[in-house]
């Protein structure tokens, strides 16, 4: 069976889950999850071939990755607001077409498949690194500030891909990544779109729609470089839910 693994962050409260983007991990929502814990119990899902989850992705489509989290989440959650970056974005937007989670709020984080360009060359070299050098380059490009990503961060992601079956998993998420189609925003769910007016690996969509909210000098880690507009987006879900 495909793998995802779940972890309980911190807080009490409503559930909020988040779901990180293509090469990440729970630990990409260090600079946000603590801010979060004064509104809910903040949960962190990790499916295949990322951070603790083990390496079967089934064949690499969404649709097996989105299945994975299901169950997961499914007994354990009750109706959470849901934060996506990225690929994550585009598998909450499918967990909730396919019926599968109910939520009550969605914030997505340049989710794959809306914005006007992918990258596809930094979806293809992510699995493909074997140096830390090489890594730390292309993870540069996430950001506008560039000292946010360290050599350190970059060599262990490079270790990570020593497994061989991690590397061959991720590139099968690759392929289906560059490709990636995501369902139409859920109309009776409150949600709120956040993008880097400076994103080099996913473009803001050139007419962007009501929902998309431009972040000046941020690129493709809003949750990183622009903490606190997610924090606010989060809080402005919450408060659409007490109405």
């Amino acid at each position: 069976m495909t793998d995802a693994l779940l972890h309980k962050i911190g807080g009490e409260g409503p559930d909020i889950l988040l779901i990180h983007g293509f090469g990440a991990d729970r630990l990409s929502w260090l600079a946000l999850a603590p801010k979060l814990f004064q509104f809910g119990t903040i949960w962190a899902i990790e499916y295949g071939a990322h951070g603790a989850a083990g390496n079967d992705v089934g064949d690499g489509s969404l649709t097996d990755l989105a299945t994975a989290i299901e169950a997961k989440v499914k007994k354990e959650l009750k109706s959470p607001i849901i934060v996506g970056h990225s690929l994550g974005g585009t598998l909450a937007l499918l967990l909730i077409s396919r019926g599968f989670v109910v939520s009550s709020g969605l914030v997505l984080l340049a989710p794959a498949g809306f914005g006007k360009t992918l990258d596809i060359s930094f979806i293809r070299e992510l699995p493909e690194v074997v140096d830390g050098a090489a890594a730390h380059e292309l993870l540069k490009q996430l950001v506008v500030r560039k000292n946010l990503i360290t050599k350190r961060m970059a060599d262990a992601f490079v270790e990570t891909l020593e497994n061989t079956q991690r590397r061959t998993a991720l590139q099968a998420i690759a392929n289906t990544l560059k490709k990636a189609t995501p369902p139409p925003l859920p109309p009776d769910i409150p949600n709120i779109i956040l993008w880097g007016d400076s994103d080099e690996v996913l473009s803001p969509p050139l007419n962007p729609p009501t929902e998309v909210k431009l972040l000046s000098n941020v690129g493709h880690l809003p949750h990183v470089e622009a903490v606190e507009d997610v924090v606010k987006a989060i809080q402005t879900i919450i408060d659409i839910k007490s109405d």
